[in-house]
C-alpha cells in the first residue's frame, strides 16, 4: 500500500542511525546526571537531528525524476521507455517515430540524425505543457508516521497495565517514536511545499 510502504524510503541506514543515536542519547540523558556530560548529550542530539534533516533532503532528491522531454536520448527505445504514459500511447508514438526514421532513410538521410530529429520534434510539441520534474506525493510518510504514533500510544497504554512498560527504556522508546513520527509529518508538508515550487501552478 502506498501509505505504508517502507520500500519508498531512500537511504534507510541514515535514518536508522539517526533514530538510534537519538534514542541512546535520550536514554543516557535520563539515567545519567546530565550536568556531568551535558556537552556530549547536546552533540549527540544535534548529530541525530542533523542526520534526520540530511536524510530528509536526500530522500526528497532521490524521488525527483527529470521529465524525459528534457533529457537527451540517442535511441527511440530509450526515449519511449522513459515516458510516463500508457503502453498503447507508447506503441503509437514509437510506431510514428519509426515510420518517420524509415522515411528519412529512404530519402538518404542518416538514421542517427533522423532519430534525434524526431525525438526533438516530439519534445518541442510537448514541452509547452510539461514540467521539468516529476514529483512524488510522499504519502508513505503519513502512513509511516501514523505507525510510529500507534506504537508510541500502545507503549503509553501498556504502561498503565504493566510496570515493565514504565521502565526508562520504554519511555524513551515512546518519545523517540513520537519525535520521528512528527518528523515524518513535517517532512511530508515540507516536501509538498517544495513540489509546488518545482512544478508550475
Amino acid at each position: 500500500m502506498e501509505y505504508f510502504s517502507m520500500k519508498q524510503i531512500s537511504f534507510k541506514l541514515i535514518l536508522i542511525i539517526s533514530a538510534l543515536l537519538f534514542y541512546v542519547c535520550y536514554y543516557l540523558d535520563s539515567v545519567i546526571d546530565p550536568s556531568k556530560i551535558e556537552f556530549t548529550f547536546v552533540v549527540g542530539y544535534m548529530m541525530a537531528i542533523m542526520l534526520a534533516a540530511f536524510w530528509s533532503i536526500l530522500n526528497y532528491i532521490d524521488h525527483l525524476r527529470i521529465n524525459p522531454l528534457y533529457k537527451t536520448y540517442h535511441s527511440i527505445d530509450e526515449f519511449i521507455s522513459d515516458l510516463s504514459i500508457s503502453m498503447d500511447e507508447k506503441n503509437e508514438i514509437e510506431t510514428m517515430m519509426i515510420d518517420y526514421v524509415s522515411d528519412q532513410k529512404k530519402l538518404g538521410k542518416d538514421e542517427g540524425q533522423a532519430i534525434e530529429d524526431i525525438i526533438q520534434q516530439f519534445k518541442q510539441g510537448e514541452l509547452t505543457k510539461k514540467d521539468v520534474f516529476f514529483v512524488h506525493t510522499h504519502k508513505y510518510l503519513l502512513g509511516l508516521g501514523l505507525i510510529l504514533l500507534v506504537i508510541a500510544a500502545i507503549i503509553y497504554l501498556l504502561g498503565f497495565l504493566s510496570p515493565i512498560f514504565q521502565n526508562e527504556l520504554f519511555i524513551v522508546l515512546k518519545i523517540t517514536m513520537f519525535c520521528y513520527a512528527l518528523g515524518f509529518f513535517v517532512s511530508f508538508f515540507m516536501y509538498n511545499i517544495l513540489n509546488k515550487i518545482l512544478i508550475r501552478k
